[in-house]
This record gives C-alpha cells, structure tokens and sequence, in this order.
C-alpha cells in the first residue's frame, strides 16, 4: 500500500483529493474510505491505486495513526 495525506475532501460532493509523496494528487471518492471517522485535510492515509473512469484513483483507503 502507498502512503499519502488528504489534501481536500467536501463533504457534500463526498470526494477529495489524497497528495501523494511521488506523483500527481490522487482523486478518491468517500465510499474508498474503509476507516471510520471523518476525512480531514492533513490526515495521513494508505491506500492502492485503481483505474477509475477518468483515470487513476484511490481506493481501499485507510486512516494511518
């Protein structure tokens, strides 16, 4: 799994944005999040990459201590 931090996330369109430490920022919907608890900016996060429709994407994402 990559490590990255969440960048952005609204709430009301329930996607954001993860910044990757290589590479461009990587978008990721809500339902990617398998951790519970809300999704701030800042908060360091794992996930893989999976092709989504319009290209790469996050998923399995998980809240890192």
């Amino acid at each position: 799994m990559l490590k990255g931090q969440i960048k952005s996330y609204s709430d009301k369109n329930a996607f954001g944005f993860i910044e990757q430490t290589s590479g461009d920022d990587l978008f990721f919907f809500k339902t990617a999040v398998v951790s519970s608890g809300d999704i701030v900016p800042g908060q360091v996060v794992q996930y893989v990459v999976v092709t989504g429709q319009k290209g790469p994407q996050a998923a399995k994402v998980e809240f890192v201590d």
